[in-house]
């Protein structure tokens, strides 16, 4: 049976992560037929985050918890998903924010494209049947789908329709094993994404597009920023210069 590991960077989530935990536990695992496991790395949040998943970690012995100073979103992710491979020997990572922006009712057909062969499963809001909220200000909706649009040109990926996503499944051996974690760009940020997504569609022989509705925040305050924004310019400019091959030959579905 695979072992699937998701990788949930927290920061003053306290307010929504044990919601999450009791989720993704008592609901979406029992469904899905592989070995599941929640790998928390939290960044030392001063809300209580870490003991709330210290003391769900009683109930659940497949939680886990990771803590260590906050360094940027990409950091986090290159710890846990470090982990992930070598301590709890993934097959594969899902990458997962813990607001509820990202609904876990996607992971049972998440898992099941991975089980079917594909190497990297892409949770799109831009494909048919995706979404975002129509709650958000006009000026983040022009943001996200301009950037995407953007990203997409830069980096010769039309077959791909959401470059910027946060909810994705990775298969580890072939895929993450070889990519320098701690060499991506922007590991501040959520702009690094763009950088690891590039890598992976560059190493993977099947990619697919799940459509997701992404929703608003359950509670607490969005992580968007005029900040992230330049970031990700940054980091497109970047990949840019570099010249990345045009992505032709992968499938999609």
């Amino acid at each position: 049976m695979a072992t699937i590991v998701i990788v949930m960077p927290t920061y003053n989530e306290a307010s929504c992560i044990s919601d999450m935990i009791d989720t993704l536990m008592k609901v979406t695992f029992p469904s899905v037929k592989a070995d599941m496991h929640l790998l928390i790395v939290d960044d030392s949040s001063p809300d209580g985050t870490g003991q709330i998943v210290r003391d769900k970690m009683v109930l659940y012995p497949l939680l886990h918890l990771l803590t260590g100073k906050k360094e940027g979103l990409g950091w986090a992710y290159v710890r846990g998903i470090s982990h992930a491979m070598k301590e709890l020997h993934a097959d594969a990572v899902i990458e997962m924010d813990a607001d509820f922006q990202h609904d876990p009712i996607y992971i049972p057909e998440m898992v099941g494209r991975f089980q079917a062969g594909y190497d990297y499963v892409i949770g799109s809001r831009y494909t048919d049947g995706g979404g975002i909220p129509s709650t958000w200000p006009w000026h983040r909706k022009l943001f996200s789908s301009l950037g995407n649009l953007v990203a997409r040109f830069v980096l010769e990926m039309q077959n791909i329709h959401d470059l910027t996503t946060g909810f994705r499944l990775t298969k580890v051996k072939g895929i993450l094993d070889q990519i320098a974690l701690e060499e991506l760009m922007a590991l501040e940020s959520f702009a690094f994404k763009i950088d690891l997504l590039y890598r992976t569609v560059c190493l993977s022989r099947r990619v697919t597009e799940l459509p997701i509705q992404f929703q608003s925040r359950a509670s607490g305050e969005t992580k968007f920023s005029l900040q992230e924004v330049m970031a990700t310019c940054r980091v497109l400019v970047s990949l840019w210069m570099k010249k990345p091959h045009r992505w032709s030959s992968h499938e999609e579905k």
